[in-house]
């Protein structure tokens, strides 16, 4: 186990801090589509993405996803506080592959208590899937299906450091909530504009900075959101503790 973790919550916590959820921590591999967590079923591991990133699924009586959140190393999976049962608002599932620290729920709410640190990263996970969740809900409503894919893949690939994502046109449109033949034009006259390339499954991004040009703006309104809540995590770090 790193004493230096490659998330940037448990990064936030100082050294004594960290030490009381160290012993819990385990390193295990993401696998692209397991499920993490379900709907309405209690909540038994947190989750700290190193690598890779989970969607967070909202589901319809009709059987339709929709994402609703991205969390990738900036975030945290099933970070709860409080009496149990603790139960998941909806399901979490590996969008894209990757490596994670899981840790007991339970154990989590023990060092929780009396320890203001490990409470703040709890809250700063919730803030993370609470700014992609509102920006989430706000892009489907009103950008074109062009702007909401080119937002999704930047996310994406902020997340997963490898030059080619693994996705398929059904998963990124069940993501996004639109029909296949959706993702079908709308990732073709992205590969017209030459800002990716498209080939069984696999998205390569070739132009970003293109993309983002044509991303709608909750591209950068997340990510500055984001960047915000971490960077508060951080500096609560550095504060001075009460006796």
């Amino acid at each position: 186990m790193p004493n230096d973790p490659n998330n940037d919550l448990l990064a936030s916590l100082a050294a004594d801090d960290y030490a009381l959820l160290r012993p819990h921590l385990t390193r295990v591999h993401l696998e692209q589509h397991t499920v993490l967590q379900q709907a309405a079923q209690p909540i038994e591991d947190i989750f700290f993405p190193l690598e890779g990133m989970v969607s967070v699924v909202a589901s319809f009586p009709t059987g339709q996803e929709i994402e609703i959140a991205g969390i990738g190393r900036e975030g945290a999976i099933g970070t709860k506080v409080g009496l149990l049962p603790q139960l998941a608002f909806a399901d979490a599932l590996v969008q894209l592959p990757g490596v994670a620290l899981r840790m007991p729920l339970s154990q989590f709410q023990k060092a929780a208590v009396g320890n203001v640190a490990i409470t703040h990263i709890a809250t700063c996970a919730n803030d993370v899937m609470l700014a992609n969740l509102q920006q989430a809900a706000a892009c489907n409503a009103v950008h074109s299906a062009e702007a909401r894919l080119a937002r999704w893949l930047l996310h994406a690939q902020d997340r997963y450091p490898h030059d080619v994502l693994p996705l398929t046109q059904e998963y990124m449109a069940q993501m996004l909530g639109v029909r296949r033949t959706t993702v079908s034009v709308a990732a073709g006259t992205l590969e017209e504009q030459g800002l990716l390339k498209y080939r069984r499954g696999r998205v390569q991004i070739v132009d970003k900075e293109g993309l983002e040009k044509l991303a709608c703006g909750c591209y950068r309104i997340v990510k500055t959101n984001i960047d915000m809540i971490v960077d508060a995590a951080r500096r609560a770090k550095d504060a001075p503790k009460s006796d």
